[in-house]
């Protein structure tokens, strides 16, 4: 290579090394080659663009302190927050609006704070009682995300609509969340989602898969049903006149049985709409018989009542199949359970009902056909008992240790907690009033004592709300049915005493059976409306009308 050109590209290197760009680096590549100090000047940026920089700043800012508030892993619910998988797959089962692949922890944390702090106030009810402060704080901010929510003129989440149907399941106020439930789903269109559902899963032919849209409408669809369940609750067993009319049939609710997003939580709740619709049309058609100015004869009440029995005989035949053929055997014995369960109490209420429209509560006064609704209502009451202990045959004695209804009771709503006290002061006070053999209310009474153990071992704290207040009333029931009852056997010991002798019964011979007859607590006069609690038995001799006339009435 001649010597010139050599010349030429080491003066075009020296060049090139002294001309590098600075690269922003401290020291830049230009400084570094040359030895040379750096000295680095910003760029004066456009106004834009700096107004764009500020906005993601505070954007990221208000992220750090939202997600800091809210972490599940704060210090404040650091000893709350081991049990919050538990709590949620708890609410998946006990109040079924939630999707088990979708309504994960990790999912709903992301997704919305209402429904995180409601859940996780929840358990911390059930884990540390209703005087805890965590407990108060997250009920308070549970109100805050509620208060937001009706404010705001946004249409809401689906999970809005779920975190405020949990509350209406856990709260003294639960016609009033439900009420707000029904009026957010229907404002996101759920109704229509189950009619797009339901039309989608009809057409479809066998073995065609599931798409994506049709698994989000059962999503929906599974979320109205929840919230309509819980209104139907509400509406039969609370006194709560029905804030809708739910236009559904058995064989569109048996469609979604075999749906391929159906889970065992699924049929449970739809086994439970089918229910209580054959008792919701059963309540109005007796309401309607008494409602015309002729009060209906024994004959038309009798039709009902027995039509009713057939359709509730009939629902717990087919759902025992239906359940029989899609669960596995453990899912199988437990759905099964709460099948017996939900029928005892259909059989129940429906007699009781039936009864009280009567207008008569004195069992010494009664027809033959209106004592036959008390006895059979009695009946169902100790079924009902049997099967809040009965455990399934597949599991064995030392695998569970206490029986799996009554398990579940720390999480379950209270709804279910005033439906178990009552049946229980229900069936021995029928057991008293009926005149059952002492052996059989002493079976009855033991039984009664081990379900309120049982339920003893899953209650925590000592406030007046929830389930601490019905346990109290459960063990009450017991103390006053065991007093009537040795307050009987001793008067029948003295009447055997005096060869036979029939002494007068007057108010302070009778001072503690009186006092378990008239008892009713305040929460099934204020909060519920079960059927049966204001029945007495007044014997109505007419030396007797002369002596005590509060007894009569």
């Amino acid at each position: 290579m001649p010597k010139w050109i050599q010349q030429l590209k080491d003066r075009e290197n020296v060049v090139l090394s002294t001309h590098v760009r600075c690269d922003g680096q401290r020291p830049c590549q230009r400084c570094e080659k040359n030895g040379a100090e750096c000295e680095y000047f910003d760029t004066v940026k456009d106004a834009n663009v700096l107004r764009i920089e500020r906005l993601e700043k505070e954007v990221e800012n208000l992220k750090s302190a939202l997600t800091t508030y809210r972490s599940p892993m704060s210090d404040e619910f650091a000893s709350v927050s081991p049990a919050l998988p538990n709590q949620l797959g708890a609410l998946h089962y006990l109040v079924p609006i939630f999707c088990s692949k979708i309504d994960t922890l990790e999912s709903v944390v992301t997704r919305s704070a209402f429904l995180f702090d409601t859940i996780t106030s929840i358990g911390c009810r059930a884990e540390e009682g209703s005087n805890s402060s965590a407990y108060h704080h997250l009920s308070s901010c549970v109100r805050e995300h509620l208060t937001h929510a009706l404010i705001n003129t946004a249409a809401p989440s689906l999970e809005t609509v779920q975190a405020i149907a949990v509350r209406a399941a856990y709260s003294d106020e639960g016609l009033v969340y439900i009420a707000l439930a029904l009026r957010f789903a229907m404002q996101l269109g759920l109704p229509d989602a189950v009619e797009r559902l339901v039309a989608m899963a009809s057409s479809r032919g066998t073995g065609v898969p599931v798409d994506e849209g049709e698994k989000e409408l059962y999503r929906l669809a599974r979320v109205w049903f929840g919230i309509c369940n819980l209104e139907l609750f509400f509406s039969l067993d609370g006194g709560k006149l029905p804030s809708i009319i739910l236009r559904t049939s058995s064989r569109r609710i048996r469609l979604l049985t075999v749906h391929p997003e159906q889970t065992a939580v699924d049929l449970r709740l739809l086994s439970q709409i089918e229910l209580n619709l054959v008792r919701a049309n059963a309540y109005s058609n007796i309401a309607h018989q008494y409602s015309n100015v002729s009060p209906a004869s024994d004959a038309h009440l009798r039709s009902t009542v027995h039509s009713t029995a057939v359709e509730l005989a009939l629902w717990l035949e087919e759902w025992v199949s239906i359940i029989g053929s899609l669960m596995d055997e453990h899912e199988r014995e437990l759905a099964l359970l709460n099948l017996r369960i939900q029928y005892n109490w259909a059989l129940i209420t429906l007699h009781l009902k039936a009864l009280s429209e009567t207008g008569i509560d004195n069992i010494t006064i009664m027809t033959g056909f209106q004592r036959e609704m008390v006895r059979i209502a009695k009946e169902a009451a100790i079924a009902h008992l049997h099967h809040l202990l009965e455990r399934p045959s597949s599991l064995p004695p030392d695998i569970m240790e206490s029986p799996p209804y009554l398990a579940a009771f720390k999480y379950t709503m209270d709804y279910v907690w005033a439906k178990c006290a009552f049946s229980i002061l229900l069936v021995l006070k029928l057991a008293l009033l009926l005149r059952d053999p002492h052996p059989t209310v002493l079976v009855l009474l033991q039984s009664a004592y081990t379900v309120l153990e049982e339920l003893r071992k899953v209650t925590v704290g000592r406030g007046n709300s929830g389930n601490v207040s019905y346990l109290r009333i459960l063990q009450t029931s017991i103390e006053k049915c065991e007093g009537a009852l040795r307050e009987f056997m001793e008067r029948e010991e003295q009447q055997l005493g005096l060869d036979g002798e029939v002494e007068r019964r007057d108010g302070a011979e009778a001072r503690a059976e009186d006092d378990f007859q008239g008892y009713a607590p305040s929460e099934f006069i204020f909060e519920w409306d079960f059927p049966g609690l204001n029945l007495r038995c007044v014997p109505l001799g007419w030396q007797d009308l002369f002596v005590d006339l509060d007894h009569v009435f």
